[in-house]
Order: structure tokens, then sequence, then C-alpha cells
């Protein structure tokens, strides 16, 4: 007989699921990532993704204003690797029509907010941190 796991508190499959987005996405991207992974990395049911979020498109843009908020909160300065490839990645999709308007909203808020030089800082130090992880 299977062990049933403890009974979560309200909130903690999204709290687990958007920390285990800010990973997945920020590794493989919007469109590499998949909610099986997600969900898998987060340690709940896939169908738990969607009673969180209503599509993946909601969970990635969830993750992007939660990474911005925290870069914001740290004014550009020691900020985490997993906060700093989500930015990145951010841009990378932004191209992607369906998700535009809200990533060049939140992207260009952000940018505004900690200035050219440390966004631009930013995505280098994202960039140099998946190359360092290839090799």
């Amino acid at each position: 007989m299977t062990e049933r796991r403890a009974r979560r508190r309200p909130g903690e499959n999204r709290k687990r699921l958007l920390e285990a987005g800010l990973i997945e996405f920020g590794l493989f991207g919007f469109h590499g990532a998949s909610t099986a992974g997600i969900a898998a990395r987060a340690g709940v049911p896939q169908p738990h993704v969607y009673a969180s979020f209503a599509t993946k498109q909601e969970l990635f843009l969830a993750c992007v204003e939660l990474s911005c908020a925290g870069v914001r909160d740290r004014a550009g300065v020691d900020v985490p690797r997993s906060l700093q490839r989500i930015v990145l990645q951010a841009l990378s999709a932004v191209r992607d029509p369906a998700l535009n308007d809200a990533l060049s909203r939140e992207l260009g808020g952000l940018r505004s907010c900690i200035g050219e030089v440390r966004f631009a800082a930013l995505l280098s130090a994202a960039a140099a941190g998946l190359l360092d992880d290839e090799a």
C-alpha cells in the first residue's frame, strides 16, 4: 500500500510551481520547458499545474513578474542566477505574439527601474551563467 503524503497548505502547490517554473523556464525557456517537467520538479501531479494556472503562458508570465520584482528589490545588485535567467528567457520570448505585450511591458518597466547599464549587466550575467552550465 502506498503512503499518502501530508496535505499541503492552501497556496503551497502554487508556490512550489512558481519555484519550479523559475528553474525550468530559466534553463529551457518558454518553448523548451514543459508543464510535466515543472510539475515533477515541484513534486505535484501535472493536473495541479492547470488548477493553479490556466495555461503554461500564465505560469511563465507569473515567473517573469516574480523575477522582475526580485531584481527590482535588489536594485540590480547580487541577483540570484535563477532570476537572471528568467529575465533573459523572457527577452528571448518577447517576439512570441501571445507573450509580446506582457513581456514588453514587464521588461521595459524593469529596464527603466534599474537603468540601462544594470539591465545590460543582468542579461550578460544570465547568458554567461547559462554558458558556464553548458561547459
